[in-house]
């Protein structure tokens, strides 16, 4: 539980927080099709004659498609907040527009909602909580949560409630997205643009939605990996979740939501409790930025909708993250050209970045390359500039803008990013609705730099302390190795005497040619190892390599996917074994082709 020194002082009081609505409870209709077409039909005749009578902003754009997805609800919600990703096709306010979507849900009936809970504990609401606040004190488009105080273990829990009939519903949804994706296709609108993966990524949206075990599993996993950045994650209470149900531990702190309505409503009252708490903003912008690239880079693991609301205050400028439902990961080859290209962006090597930029895309069948590199590198140079102008608006300098620039360039030159991959932009993104507020004037390129610093001391000390297992695990690997190699030539021996005679009249041909492969073979594994070590140098130790190691072995370094400093270890070792015992071969053979001489 969260240590009770941490809990700060109210920061907004109850009565100051808007009551949220209780909504009517509608049951999927038969006629699910025809009440599409009607709200579409609704809206589209309400967007045109907006069209026609004014011209609009891209923020009024957001808010009219806005307002149609939030209308049909359930997983045409979740497609809104998909495309506000691509800000490489649409303009950042529209996209802004649209991250906004349903951030203020009507919730359902407390009744509805206490039946379910019974329903799936499997015992009557008043023998688990002693305490159950029927008004829920925030919703969403997937459920809402109540405030309770279990019986039993006496103490707070949010207990979040999925809303009823969501199964049918999302399954509708899906089925009508799954049409207009088909339609899409059909007549190849922006075909580069992989719409089959964006309905992928939303079909696994809503298998994890309608489960809420997926959050519980991502809760303890992140719990644990959180706690080693000095980040708190609410303790999970299995006992009392269920697949729509999950009660957690409820933290009494402050939202940064209330720390933004603040900042502009009341500033002298958010800088005394500031100073009550002791909590520096800036130094919550710095714990943020670093846990979060150390969640991506390091644990690959990380939370995908840090938007204000998801983020608590804490005193001595500690944080906590809560709601767990969007945790992604990402796949190893492609997080590593990621991480090469945002570390070649810290160090202002932009050549390197473009190229990692390239190499984020999957299909270059209808690229259009061009001046496409050269472009890359204006940009990322334009966005480094900015990042030292303390003056300028944050959104100029921020990662997202130098994210949107390269997406940009990318669709330009026909190079769209991968939707999978688009989750990481959306950390960033959302995040950056909080770094606004808390470090304005923030040096990203420093940054960054800082980060990566730091992320090879704490490798260099996980590597000190496996040295000593890694060292005994090669070492008993190359021990089995060569217990097999002379199990095996054990059995080949008897094969080996029989040929004796036959080999013998051929020993001095056969000598010559094993001579000369083995020889062969001692020259590429030589320079194999070369490789390897410059390869391992370059990813576990290049802040150190960096000075002596040449552009153009630096770029054929960084092209090799990064891996474990362990199995580098194993790779090297083996590669020395296969070189003694390929140079003992030729050696051998050298002599026997002597005494054959003689």
């Amino acid at each position: 539980m969260l240590n009770p020194e941490l809990t700060p002082t109210q920061l907004v009081s109850a009565e100051e927080r808007t009551t949220i609505r209780i909504g009517p409870l509608r049951k999927p209709t038969p006629f699910w099709v025809l009440r599409f077409l009607r709200i579409g039909f609704r809206w589209s005749m309400r967007i045109a004659r907006a069209f026609v009578v004014r011209r609009l902003s891209a923020t009024d754009k957001a808010r009219l498609v806005g307002g149609l997805l939030e209308e049909l609800g359930g997983l045409w919600i979740k497609a809104g907040q998909l495309l506000s990703l691509r800000t490489d096709l649409f303009s950042r306010e529209f996209c802004h527009g649209l991250t906004r979507l349903q951030s203020h849900a009507d919730g359902f009936s407390p009744a509805v909602a206490r039946q379910i809970i019974e329903e799936d504990l499997g015992a009557p609401i008043d023998s688990v909580f002693d305490r159950f606040d029927d008004q829920p004190f925030a919703t969403a488009s997937i459920g809402q949560i109540h405030r309770a105080h279990l019986r039993r273990e006496g103490v707070w829990v949010a207990v979040k409630v999925q809303r009823p009939y969501l199964k049918d519903k999302l399954g509708h949804d899906l089925r009508l997205i799954g049409f207009v994706v088909w339609m899409l296709c059909r007549f190849k609108s922006l075909g580069y643009m992989r719409w089959e993966d964006a309905l992928w990524e939303l079909t696994q949206i809503m298998e994890e939605e309608l489960d809420y075990w997926h959050e519980a599993s991502a809760m303890r996993r992140m719990r644990k990996r959180l706690r080693k950045h000095n980040i708190y994650v609410p303790r999970l209470f299995r006992t009392y979740s269920s697949s729509r149900v999950l009660t957690s531990e409820f933290i009494h702190a402050s939202l940064m939501s209330d720390f933004i309505t603040l900042y502009s409503k009341d500033p002298a009252r958010l800088a005394k409790w500031l100073q009550e708490n002791n909590i520096d903003p800036r130094k919550v912008a710095r714990r943020l930025l670093k846990s979060i690239f150390r969640q991506i880079f390091e644990d690959n693991l990380y939370h995908g909708d840090l938007h204000p609301g998801n983020i608590l205050l804490l005193k001595n400028s500690q944080v906590a993250f809560i709601d767990m439902g969007s945790i992604g990961f990402t796949e190893i080859e492609w997080l590593g050209r990621f991480r090469i290209m945002t570390h070649a962006m810290g160090r202002r090597d932009f050549s390197k970045a473009a190229d990692m930029a390239l190499l984020l895309v999957s299909n270059l069948a209808n690229a259009e390359l061009g001046d496409f590199k050269p472009n890359i590198v204006r940009a990322l140079r334009r966005w480094a500039t900015r990042t030292q102008i303390a003056e300028l608006p944050y959104h100029e300098k921020s990662l997202e803008d130098a994210n949107i620039a390269v997406s940009r360039l990318m669709i330009e030159h026909r190079l769209p990013t991968e939707w999978a991959f688009l989750r990481i932009s959306r950390v960033f993104s959302t995040l950056d609705s909080a770094l606004v507020y808390l470090y304005p004037d923030i040096n990203y390129t420093r940054l960054i730099r800082d980060y990566f610093a730091d992320a090879e001391q704490r490798s260099l000390k996980t590597a000190y302390r496996q040295a000593g297992p890694t060292f005994v695990n090669t070492l008993r690997g190359l021990v089995d190795l060569q217990e097999g190699a002379k199990e095996y030539l054990f059995h080949m021996s008897a094969i080996v005497r029989r040929q004796a005679q036959v080999l013998e009249r051929q020993t001095s041909k056969a000598g010559l040619f094993f001579q000369a492969v083995f020889g062969v073979l001692v020259a590429a594994l030589a320079a194999g190892g070369v490789g390897a070590v410059l390869t391992f140098l370059h990813q576990h130790y290049h802040p150190w390599v960096q000075r002596w190691m040449g552009a153009r072995i630096e770029r054929i370094t960084a092209a090799v996917p990064p891996l474990e400093y362990s199995l580098w270890i194993v790779i090297i070792a083996l590669d020395v074994y296969f070189v003694r015992s390929c140079i003992k071969l030729r050696n051998k053979f050298s002599e026997k082709e002597d005494r054959t001489k003689s």
